[in-house]
């Protein structure tokens, strides 16, 4: 019961700085741009994209000139929800399964001390958001500073929840042998 009630406070730990770091920190708006005529360019999307998806400006990297604008938008025509409920069950639900995964990884450990458990997990954290985010930087141009902020907010996050699973997960789980083998 200790354990199930560990894992699920990690996880509004987790939900919980989401909601700072979105709702709260203006970190997120700061590396953000806004639309000059933000109502026009929804009337465009909503005329050129008729369903909810990725859409790439141009489609097809054959097709992009030198010079010209590009785009990758995640279109939402006519579907942004009026209320946020749905959305924050699944980010719960999300944020749950998320500990169990890493608490899996830091199970495989073995002989960390509490802190060096709680900077693995935030090492997770940082692998998280540098892992999904670092292709966007270089595929499709995001700005270093918005993949910063997604990497810091990561590595925040895992490291306060880090706190918690860092005492959920024993010292001396799993005894990790190694044996190198030499081929001769």
């Amino acid at each position: 019961m200790k354990k199930t009630v560990a894992v699920i406070v990690s996880a509004i730990i987790l939900f919980a700085w989401g909601a700072v770091s979105w709702m709260v920190l203006p970190w997120h708006q700061m590396v953000a741009n806004q639309f000059t005529n933000e109502s026009e360019v929804a009337e465009t999307i909503e005329a050129n994209a008729l369903e909810p998806g990725i859409y790439y400006l141009p489609f097809s990297h054959k097709d992009h000139k030198a010079g010209e604008t590009a785009a990758f938008v995640s279109a939402l025509p006519q579907v942004y929800p009026p209320s946020m409920v749905n959305q924050l069950l699944i980010q719960f639900v999300g944020d749950l399964v998320s500990v169990l995964i890493v608490i899996s990884l830091l199970s495989q450990t073995a002989g960390l001390s509490y802190w060096g458990r709680v900077g693995f997990v935030a090492l997770v954290g940082a692998a998280i958001g540098f892992i999904s985010h670092f292709p966007y930087w270089n595929w499709f141009g995001f700005p270093t500073s918005y993949v910063t902020v997604i990497v810091i907010d990561s590595l925040v996050a895992w490291f306060l929840a880090g706190l918690m699973i860092a005492r959920l997960v024993a010292k001396n789980t799993k005894k990790v042998t190694s044996r190198i083998n030499v081929i001769g």
